[in-house]
């Protein structure tokens, strides 16, 4: 592909800016959250390093199953394929960028799949050559094109090395132009990455929404607050985190509130607060997190009986993992004893 010109380029940031917002309220955030990204860069620069349980858990992530335990089975092929010739890629892991996408053209059998999870290892072992790419992001490009009627907008619609190129001039063409500053290049793929597979949301109601948690990661150590006396919190669980993260979320957007629904809890707490990215053991938290499991008296309940309802429903194991949706409209305040005196 040619590069872009100006003209082309001010017709693609339209339709972007057009339509980001709304695919990225549909974005899945739990399944790609940006940090660990961040962790793997200056690894995978130097393959040798890379430990295999590392890349397994790298790979899985690029194919959104980040902190799950199942992964379809074309994902989980290719992936078993890449960890067992590793160590033969190692020789080869310092040349030229095309001769190592030969290398695992050659050697991977399921190339659809394939194809997806090298253009993520040529993007995190030489980021400044290659952007995160998948058929997703690729197939929103071509269509993006096609509605600006570049001329060259047929292209290629294979998986080959030169439509890595493609995609890298395209998204670096639009990416000065976008006005969310440090945010830009993250939304841009995001909405690409949403774009190219709003299919999948076909049969998913149009009022589903997906929302990026206020607080990404959290560690107990060093942890403060001005307004809540976070010390009183003295398990470790999910459960525990999920509520000290509700208060760091009341802090950081200057709400006074005290009393809530559980409907406005949940609601403040998406899928990949902390880091909690399994939906499972997201869910288990937050039913453990309106209970009384362990002594907990993190709530004052209007009904307490829903309290024990709660608790009921966390020691069970097969409980309703969807609970809280049936009691969003009860309320319930913070307990005194987690809120500093003025």
């Amino acid at each position: 592909m040619n590069t872009l010109n100006e003209k082309e380029k001010r017709a693609l940031l339209a339709l972007i800016q057009d339509r980001i917002d709304g695919h990225l309220t549909r974005f899945p955030y739990a399944r790609y959250p940006a940090e660990p990204m961040l962790d793997w860069y200056p690894i995978f620069c130097d393959p040798s390093t890379v430990p295999l349980p590392l890349l397994k858990k790298a790979l899985g992530w690029h194919f959104g199953c980040w902190q799950r335990q199942s992964l379809p089975s074309s994902v989980s092929r290719t992936i078993s394929a890449i960890l067992k010739i590793w160590e033969e890629f190692l020789p080869i892991a310092s040349a030229e960028s095309q001769e190592i996408f030969r290398f695992w053209q050659d050697h991977l059998p399921d190339w659809n799949t394939g194809f997806s999870a090298v253009a993520f290892l040529l993007h995190l072992q030489r980021p400044e050559d290659f952007e995160l790419v998948d058929r997703h992001r690729m197939e929103a490009m071509r269509e993006l094109l096609q509605e600006i009627s570049h001329s060259e907008q047929a292209g290629s619609t294979g998986l080959e090395y030169t439509n890595l190129e493609d995609y890298k001039i395209f998204f670096r063409s639009i990416l000065p132009k976008l006005p969310y500053k440090d945010y830009s290049r993250i939304k841009l793929d995001r909405f690409l990455k949403a774009y190219g597979n709003r299919h999948a949301y076909k049969l998913v109601s149009p009022d589903f929404r997906t929302t990026e948690p206020t607080i990404r990661t959290f560690t107990w150590d060093g942890l403060t607050s001005e307004r809540f006396r976070t010390e009183q919190i003295i398990g470790r669980a999910n459960c525990d985190v999920l509520f000290a993260c509700f208060l760091l979320s009341l802090e950081v957007m200057s709400n006074s509130a005290t009393e809530f629904t559980v409907g406005q809890v949940v609601g403040m707490l998406p899928v990949g607060t902390a880091g909690i990215c399994n939906e499972a053991s997201f869910n288990y938290a937050l039913i453990s997190l309106f209970s009384q499991q362990r002594q907990r008296d993190f709530w004052v309940f209007d009904k307490p009986e829903i309290s024990r309802a709660f608790t009921e429903q966390a020691n069970q194991s097969t409980r309703d993992m969807r609970f809280y949706l049936l009691h969003e409209g009860e309320k319930l305040q913070i307990n005194q004893r987690y809120i500093s005196q003025p």
